[in-house]
């Protein structure tokens, strides 16, 4: 009493994870299925940051068999209230700032190993130039643009089970792997 301090008592509800190391061998994530890393070494800072934001929205998702996964859709919103800082992006032709430039780099590693996965790709644009972050030690081509609403990046988990996406940056470089049941698919480049 006196000292200002007030006893408040908090509501708090327990739920357990629909996933957890108990239940995950029963979704088929066995081995990892494909894996691509890209160096974005020269990033202006707010683009390293916003490469980072990203990642985690990605990171630790899983896509149930038959699902068709959207990039934009597990992103959400792209704004400063999510953590983005502008960054420049292309837009009708243009090179401006933007909250969330620099997921581009996101969506074209994950693609990568989409491609190494062998999993069918539903949509996927390329930048309307050549951008230099996505040609490194691969050259032109495979780059996947996305922009709210679209263009987007899709993919089709075409596999009999659960595929789980992790993304990592460590220094100047992204890479995601996916894991879940290899069905012996071989992909080429």
């Amino acid at each position: 009493a006196g000292s200002g301090a007030v006893a408040v008592a908090l509501p708090i509800e327990t739920t357990t994870a629909a996933i957890t190391d108990r239940t995950v061998s029963s979704l088929g994530i066995n081995e990892r299925i494909g894996t691509a890393t890209t160096d974005f070494s020269g990033s202006p800072t707010n683009r390293v940051h916003n490469i980072t934001n990203g990642v985690k929205y990605l990171s630790g998702l899983l896509v149930q068999p038959g699902e068709e996964f959207s990039t934009i859709e597990a992103l959400g919103e792209i704004d400063d209230k999510t953590g983005y800082l502008p960054e420049l992006v292309i837009k009708n032709n243009k090179t401006i700032p933007e909250f969330g430039g620099g997921l581009c780099q996101v969506s074209t590693t994950l693609f990568r190993s989409v491609l190494n996965a062998g999993l069918p790709v539903t949509a996927r644009e390329n930048h309307s130039y050549r951008v230099i972050y996505y040609e490194r030690g691969i050259g032109p081509g495979l780059d996947a643009t996305i922009y709210d609403p679209k263009p987007d990046f899709r993919f089709k988990n075409d596999t009999s089970g659960w595929i789980l996406v992790q993304g990592s940056v460590s220094g100047n470089q992204l890479t995601f792997e996916l894991y879940g049941t290899s069905d012996g698919r071989v992909s080429r480049i």
